[in-house]
């Protein structure tokens, strides 16, 4: 009872925190760009975007903080960044969401961002470019393209055409997106939709093609574009110097003015106010366009990838542990080499050198690269763990096992391994909340597991409580699900635990049994 009600008080005080810490006051507030040019200034820019150069250009002694949209609301409101530089139009769909603690600046930027589609330089359709202007010619010459420019982004007529599906297409298109941006690439319960989107459907059905969207992170899309894992980028994508040597662009779509928010001041900070938020976040996050759903498909993702990486890593690890138990140089070698590798790397540079590097050109789902980067890493935690837990059994077992006439497979199995893993089932429990908590990065690499969901979920409804709140709760129930199965097997493992009936089945008490 002590701990429910700690953890109450805990969330209590975790709940209340951002309300003063959002909402104070805050007598230094910042109403014109010509603040923003003093030394010190902390602005926030896309990582890559043209924003960043615009701000290097006309803020040169700011101090550049490289945040997306949805986590620079909060950061703004809570005084961490002094502005936001970004595309206009979607600063100002997200104001209307309702966001409190920031307004938009009447002023914009002096120069404007350029959008065009990102080609990948070794796709595999020939004559992408070309074929890319030509539609775009086109669909701007009929008007298509100023319609659809007017429905989204104007209007925010959030209703996708319906297209025929192409029957005998002659190719693939693999498209690259975010699916984080409103109005031009975003989720509407759990479809992809957006201005970018139905150009996407639109080109594919002018070359008939068989169309697929992968959704990427800014940080790592124009890395796929330049391995070849998609074709191009349809993300409301920013031309850049930088970003057109790596890969080549198609004409302009359109030019945007680049707006900035900043930090408005004081917000209603009652009692009631604040529940009233809490109601509509919840409302938002969950509830509207069956977004419940979003999280149902991450947790589904999250346990796959896990449950399946634990299952052979665990393999793989025992079956190399066995194949170097004998004390071979040659597999020793091997296995030690790639053991420090694979320790003395992040995680996610394991990913993206696996996805973006190794499998580059092969046409590889996100979720099995996730889980051969994860098996590698679990394996090579569980090589560590038998020599430590069969290390710590004392050589006069092997000595009594080997007089009494056992074979060394027996003597392994039968004597060794049950001595030796109880001292090292603590530490396997601990390696397993770790990749639980470790798969939250496969969003780098195309997988939209828990924690990618809830950046899409982020991203339309511009508030971070909800999201946040219900991943770390979802990770805490994942942690004590699988944490109760190693119990349960942890108990068959160790004599210790079994009790008496258990550590003496098979044992004859006396000559009449």
């Amino acid at each position: 009872m002590r701990k429910i009600l700690g953890y109450i008080l805990l969330m209590f005080i975790l709940v209340l925190m951002p309300v003063h810490a959002v909402y104070a006051y805050d007598t230094g507030l910042i109403t014109s760009k010509d603040q923003l040019k003093s030394p010190g200034v902390k602005i926030g820019v896309g990582v890559g975007s043209s924003s960043m150069l615009l701000v290097e250009k006309e803020f040169p002694n700011a101090e550049l903080v490289y945040i997306e949209l949805n986590e620079a609301l909060p950061a703004l409101a809570q005084g961490k960044i002094d502005a936001f530089v970004y595309d206009y139009r979607q600063l100002q769909i997200a104001l209307a969401t309702g966001v409190e603690g920031v307004k938009l600046l009447d002023e914009t930027m002096d120069e404007e961002v350029h959008i065009a589609i990102g080609l990948s330089p070794v796709t595999d359709i020939d004559g992408l470019k070309g074929m890319v202007d030509e539609f775009i010619d086109e669909v701007r010459a009929d008007g298509t393209l100023d319609d659809m420019y007017d429905r989204w982004v104007i209007q925010s007529d959030y209703v996708m055409p319906d297209f025929p599906e192409i029957k005998k297409p002659k190719m693939k298109l693999v498209v690259g997106t975010s699916g984080i941006v409103t109005p031009y690439t975003f989720y509407q319960g759990d479809e992809l939709c957006g201005y970018d989107i139905e150009l996407a459907y639109r080109f594919a059905q002018y070359l008939n093609a068989d169309l697929e969207f992968k959704v990427y992170d800014y940080g790592a899309i124009i890395n796929a574009a330049a391995s070849g894992d998609i074709d191009c980028i349809m993300a409301n994508l920013n031309v850049t110097p930088e970003r057109a040597q790596a890969l080549p662009f198609s004409q302009d779509l359109y030019t945007e003015k680049a707006g900035i928010i900043v930090k408005s001041g004081i917000s209603d900070s009652s009692i009631g106010a604040f529940f009233n938020r809490v109601v509509t976040s919840f409302e938002k996050t969950f509830i509207r366009e069956n977004r419940w759903t979003l999280f149902v498909r991450g947790v589904i993702t999250t346990l796959f990838i896990t449950v399946s990486s634990i299952l052979l890593g665990t393999a793989c690890g025992f079956f190399v542990y066995l194949l170097c138990r004998k004390g071979y140089k040659i597999a020793n070698s091997i296995t030690n080499g790639a053991m420090r590798l694979i320790q003395g790397m992040p995680v996610v540079v394991l990913l993206m050198i696996l996805y973006y590097i190794v499998f580059a050109g092969i046409d590889i789902n996100g979720i099995i690269v996730s889980i051969i980067g994860f098996t590698l890493t679990f394996a090579s935690a569980v090589i560590g763990l038998l020599r430590i837990g069969v290390g710590a059994v004392d050589n006069g077992q092997y000595e009594a096992a080997y007089s009494l006439g056992y074979s060394e497979r027996k003597i392994f199995f039968k004597i060794i391994l049950p001595q030796a893993l109880p001292h090292v089932i603590d530490a396997y429990k601990g390696e397993i909340v770790g990749l639980i908590k470790a798969t939250a990065i496969v969003g780098y690499i195309a997988v939209q597991d828990l924690t990618k969901i809830g950046d899409i979920i982020r991203s339309r409804t511009y508030d971070a409580f909800f999201p946040l709140i219900a991943i770390a709760i979802i990770y805490f129930g994942l942690e004590a699900l699988l944490g109760a199965v190693i119990n349960k097997m942890e108990i068959n493992i160790d004599f210790k635990k079994k009790g008496q009936a258990g550590y003496l089945k098979g044992v004859k008490l006396n000559d009449k049994d």
